[in-house]
Formats: structure tokens, C-alpha cells, sequence
């Protein structure tokens, strides 16, 4: 179960991060790749921590090899990301990790990740909504997006926006910030199923967005090859 002060805290300081580093003013406070990093680690974290959740702390007294070697492998079959240990033999998770061959994990892990986007993507609508004029059209909303909220965020606008007017969208993002660093020797597979998780957190954003405006969506996103992306986004009808 998600800690909501957890999420909201989470949610709060990439909100802040969130800006390319830059304030509203437009001086830079932070440097613009502390948010890349965090995503990483975020990403990373949760997919730990919610396999310990699952698992159980996995408290091993010292001098009980057996049991060690018996938890290793049940992670191992589950499909659990390799743990890595610091000086004190704390857990330890760096840098883009390989995606757990386990659905009902992921799937875990993609909640989360997309309602911390969601509270991102509200916070950031309230406060960068345009002063002059009330956005009321679904399509403006979606250029909203497109331009000022991905600009705020990856420093570019949206590539292509697509619609076929009956609450369809679908937004490309062909050099889609996240994925410039990640590597794609594995094949384009193997690299796209990867970097699926690094495109739930925007989806949460998108909907958070629009759903602040009074528009229920449901966005879904997908990659067919590094760096490009593609959200979709579908209108929830309120009947």
C-alpha cells in the first residue's frame, strides 16, 4: 500500500525539480539533470522497495548461510532486481536498472509511479495555467501540454500531436529527454522494455493535468525504440 505522505512528499520536491531548473522567474536554481537523476532513482527505489514489500524484510541473522542462499534464490526466481550492498551492507540501487521479469510487480510499481505524476501534473497546472484566458477546450488543454508543460520539463515540445476529434490523442516525443542517456546495445527490445518505466511517471503528469482542468483521461504510453515515445491519451466520458 502507497504511504500517502510518502507520495505527496515525493510528488512535492519533483513538482520543484520539475522546472528544468528554473524558477518562476527564470533563474536557475538547480541544474537541470538533477531531475534525470532522480527519476533514475526513483524508478529504482521503487521497484526495490516494493519487492521487499512483497517478500518481506528478509532479515537474515548472521551465520544462517542457508537461509541467505534460499532467499537469494526465491528473488532470483521471481524475477527480483539483483541487490547490491554499501560499506554497511545496506541495500543499494544505482543508475538505469533492468525492468524484473515480473508483471504483477511492475504493475505495482507503475501505480505508484503514475499517481506521483498524477500530484505533479495538478501542482503544475495551478501554477502554470495561463493568467489571461481559462482553458475549457479538451484540444487547448492538450496544446497546453504539449507545448508548456513539456517545455517547463523537458526543455522541448511536444514533436506531433494527432487527434481524431472524438477524445483521442496521441502525443510523440521523438527525442524524449529520459532516453537520451540510456543505452539501446541490448536491441530495441530489450531497450524499450527497459525504459517503459521511466514514461508511467509523465503519464501520471498528463493526467494530472488535464484532470485539473476537470478532464478525466485515462493515458497510456508506449516506445518502440530509444529515444522516441508516444502517449496516448483517451477521454473519459463522465456518463
Amino acid at each position: 500500500m502507497n504511504n500517502p505522505q510518502t507520495v505527496t512528499a515525493t510528488a512535492n520536491l519533483l513538482a520543484a525539480l520539475s522546472l528544468d531548473g528554473k524558477d518562476s522567474a527564470g533563474d536557475r536554481q538547480v541544474n537541470g539533470s538533477a531531475l534525470e537523476l532522480l527519476i533514475s532513482e526513483l524508478v529504482n527505489t521503487l521497484t526495490l522497495t516494493t519487492q521487499e514489500t512483497k517478500w518481506g524484510s528478509e532479515q537474515v541473522t548472521q551465520g544462517s548461510e542457508s537461509k541467505e542462499e534460499e532467499v537469494a534464490e526465491d528473488r532470483a526466481l521471481a524475477g527480483a532486481p539483483k541487490r547490491s550492498t554499501d560499506a554497511r551492507g545496506s541495500p543499494m540501487i544505482s543508475g538505469w536498472q533492468e525492468v524484473p521479469d515480473n508483471s504483477e510487480l511492475m504493475e505495482q510499481v507503475y501505480v505508484k509511479l503514475e499517481l506521483i505524476g498524477f500530484r505533479i501534473g495538478r501542482r503544475l497546472a495551478e501554477r502554470f495555467a495561463p493568467p489571461n484566458r481559462r482553458l475549457t477546450d479538451t484540444l487547448d488543454i492538450v496544446k497546453f501540454v504539449c507545448k508548456d508543460i513539456w517545455m517547463m520539463m523537458f526543455n522541448r515540445q511536444i514533436d506531433n500531436l494527432k487527434t481524431n476529434h472524438r477524445g483521442i490523442y496521441v502525443l510523440q516525443d521523438n527525442k524524449f529527454k529520459w532516453f537520451l542517456r540510456m543505452s539501446g546495445n541490448n536491441g530495441g527490445a530489450a531497450a524499450a522494455r527497459r525504459a517503459q518505466p521511466y514514461i508511467w511517471l509523465p503519464c501520471g503528469i498528463i493526467r494530472g493535468v488535464l484532470d485539473s482542468f476537470g478532464v478525466s483521461t485515462v493515458v497510456i504510453a508506449e516506445t518502440l525504440g530509444l529515444p522516441q515515445c508516444t502517449f496516448q491519451i483517451k477521454v473519459v466520458s463522465d456518463a
